[in-house]
């Protein structure tokens, strides 16, 4: 795998070292992991709660679009 240096902080590399991975890049590749997997969620309770403040009828709706869409793609083969 090709690398490439990054310069950061004293303070960024201490706060990096104290999370206590074995190398610096496993650290960052779970705390990248962790990061991306809160803002997956944040954007999952945020469409959840959009849809819940839908009425039953653009939900209906919503359904309805989402039923043809899967349709389509069941013809495919």
């Amino acid at each position: 795998m090709k690398s490439t240096t990054v310069k950061l902080s004293i303070a960024t590399r201490e706060r990096i070292r104290a999370l206590g991975g074995d190398t610096y890049e496993e650290t960052i590749i779970e705390a990248l992991d962790v990061y991306e997997a809160d803002r997956f969620w944040a954007q999952a309770d945020a469409a959840s709660a959009s849809r819940a403040s839908m009425s039953a009828a653009e939900r209906k709706r919503l359904a309805a679009r989402d039923a043809a869409v899967d349709a389509s793609f069941d013809a495919i083969e």
